[in-house]
């Protein structure tokens, strides 16, 4: 019991979560479950002044009136006053078109931040915490998703935040309290449950001391997360008259979290895909789609956001990948280039390397400009081929060019200049494929 309530005790310290004593009051939400009851319990142990919220969330009949039942008991025995509100969250998440766990946690969030002016303790725990990080990781994340729940968020703090669950129920049966259990938390018909009920067990089975090597490895995370987020925050204060100067020598995390922050200041979402497409602007000079009508310029290691323009253009050396309009464009070089080994269909794509005049760029096609396609023996203007595409896209269709013009359309193949033949030394094969490959 003892080590129980220093563990939250120091965790409450580490994170300068609350004044010792009564100097300040914070409300617990209280659902009745093992955690927040031993949130509860603690708290009032430990001598902070606590009273509760208990939002009663409608959803599971007479168990969620058994649970607002059990809570109101709770507090009377233990004379802390206590606070209910019922919500209709099936017909708010109907009329916001939220899932309901998506609803029912932005409820609760409004209600217990409304009622209360004090902090507001949650009893979301180390389990918990695994629990967040594992999901961030399937879907993708930064070290921010990885250090999982954060222990503070504005007036909302988590004590329990480094306890696990067992150590929770361990401590609430020395105590002789009980709980309420949430049937929905025992049925594997959502991620986070899933992965409680299935993926946990099977981790425990690898490592029975998960959560304790998790706990030891969240403290280097958060470290290095906190460095990388200062860091990020100083290159993008560097912002000029609409410039961010980003091509000062910095790390990639560094890199990918100024990033992260300038998308978020120009009202994009920021997400994997995003943040890799910027990166190679910073690195590699040119002009991207980011978003609906908003482009992306970098030039010189400085990137600036543009709106309501419909060109893109990149310069490239043709070799590795490139992100271009939301694809990847990879460049295949095949030395000692065979002609005898491609078929009609795949010549269409291949380019003649040293036959490149000067430097090329990747970009929209521009006016009425044309190109002689190979095997063709006439010009054609590029405008009039992309029309296969849907209006709205033909802008978004990969031209390559050189300083003597276009050599490459997507879709339609390499120009008669840049054709292979047997005399050909290199090729370059160009596939475009969607989206980039950095994730969502």
């Amino acid at each position: 019991m003892q080590s129980f309530e220093n563990n939250v005790l120091e965790t409450i310290r580490s994170y300068n979560m609350l004044h010792e004593g009564k100097s300040r009051r914070v409300t617990v939400a209280l659902s009745g479950g093992a955690d927040s009851v031993s949130l509860l319990a603690v708290l009032l142990r430990l001598g902070f002044d606590v009273d509760c919220v208990h939002v009663n969330h409608c959803l599971r009949g007479s168990e969620s009136d058994r649970d607002e039942e059990f809570c109101k008991d709770l507090c009377r025995s233990l004379g802390v006053d206590i606070r209910v509100e019922r919500v209709e969250v099936r017909r708010y998440c109907e009329a916001n078109r939220l899932s309901i766990e998506e609803g029912a946690r932005k409820l609760r969030y409004e209600i217990l931040e409304g009622l209360s002016p004090s902090l507001i303790a949650t009893a979301h725990n180390l389990d918990d915490c695994l629990e967040t990080t594992l999901f961030n990781l399937t879907r993708g994340c930064g070290l921010s998703g990885i250090t999982g729940i954060p222990p503070v968020r504005g007036r909302i703090i988590r004590p329990l935040i480094r306890t696990s669950r067992e150590d929770i129920e361990r401590y609430l049966d020395e105590l002789g309290l009980g709980f309420v259990t949430d049937s929905t938390n025992l049925v594997d018909d959502c991620s986070r449950n899933i992965i409680r009920l299935k993926v946990l067990p099977e981790l425990k089975r690898l490592n029975p001391s998960l959560l304790k090597t998790y706990r030891c490895e969240l403290s280097g995370f958060e470290s290095a997360r906190d460095y990388i987020s200062a860091e990020a925050k100083k290159l993008f204060k560097k912002n000029k008259n609409g410039f961010w100067e980003l091509g000062s020598a910095c790390g990639d995390a560094v890199l990918c979290e100024a990033i992260r922050l300038i998308l978020k200041d120009e009202g994009i979402t920021p997400s994997s895909y995003r943040i890799g497409v910027v990166k190679e602007l910073v690195r590699s000079d040119g002009r991207v789609n980011i978003a609906g009508g908003v482009y992306v310029r970098g030039c010189s290691g400085r990137i600036s956001f543009e709106r309501d323009e419909a060109e893109l253009y990149i310069p490239s050396r043709l070799l590795g990948y490139v992100c271009f309009g939301g694809r990847r464009v990879e460049f295949t070089e095949i030395s000692q280039f065979d002609i005898s080994c491609y078929n009609n269909t795949e010549i269409k794509f291949l380019m003649d390397a040293d036959l490149l005049k000067g430097p090329a760029v990747l970009r929209s096609y521009k006016g009425s400009e044309r190109i002689r396609l190979a095997k063709k023996g006439f010009s054609q203007e590029i405008k009039k081929l992309l029309s296969v595409y849907p209006a709205g896209s033909r802008k978004g269709a990969l031209v390559i060019s050189d300083s003597e013009g276009a050599v490459f359309v997507e879709g339609f193949g390499v120009c008669e200049r840049l054709m292979c033949t047997r005399e050909t030394k290199t090729a370059i094969r160009v596939e475009i494929a969607p989206p980039c490959g950095f994730g969502d």
